[in-house]
């Protein structure tokens, strides 16, 4: 268990110092995302020995828009789909741990249609990116200073910081994709 911590501890560190200040021009996500260590994860995405995804792309197409799969600098700790224990049995998004609040990027360019309390998601950001597409960024600890329904924002814009609002047990980001209505698994979308 104290390993288990003190890797903890190092990835947190580590991510903070590599992670883009809120506002920062030319947002730099990770090329790789990992699962993180030391957890079980139920519905976890195909890794590698190394835990890295198995043919992970940064962005993915879709209707139309260049979306970020992650827009955080993180470790998955709950993938899409059936899982076990959490707010449900069928997980309609990804969980990106940070570990302390971490600079959240719109997934692509958009309208933000709300921003505000959402019950079991906490504060929550949501944009769209035409009449088919709309992703949501929930359990932030703060907004974008600034941030308004109605604003315009750019993929890579800074909107956020992870947190743990409403039913979350630990810093990160809850990331859901919808298109025409329906949850789509951010990780592998597009493929």
């Amino acid at each position: 268990m104290r390993n288990v911590i003190i890797a903890l501890l190092i990835f947190t560190l580590t991510a903070c110092v590599n992670a883009p200040k809120p506002g920062q021009q030319g947002t730099v996500i990770s090329e790789s995302l990992k699962v993180c260590s030391g957890l079980r994860i139920s519905n976890a995405p195909d890794t590698d020995n190394k835990k890295h995804l198995v043919d992970y792309s940064t962005k993915a197409q879709i209707v139309g828009v260049s979306l970020f799969r992650a827009p955080v600098n993180a470790c998955v700790s709950s993938g899409y789909g059936p899982r076990r224990g959490g707010a449900g049995p069928f997980h309609r998004g990804v969980d990106l741990y940070t570990g302390n609040p971490t600079p959240i990027y719109a997934g692509g360019d958009g309208t933000v249609e709300d921003v505000k309390t959402m019950r079991g998601y906490g504060k929550t950001v949501t944009i769209r990116h035409n009449k088919k597409l709309i992703t949501r960024y929930a359990h932030l600890s703060r907004y974008a200073s600034g941030l308004r329904p109605g604003d315009q924002v750019v993929q890579g814009q800074y909107i956020g910081n992870t947190g743990e609002t409403g039913n979350a047990t630990a810093v990160h980001l809850h990331y859901e994709v919808w298109v025409n209505g329906k949850a789509k698994n951010p990780l592998t979308m597009g493929r």
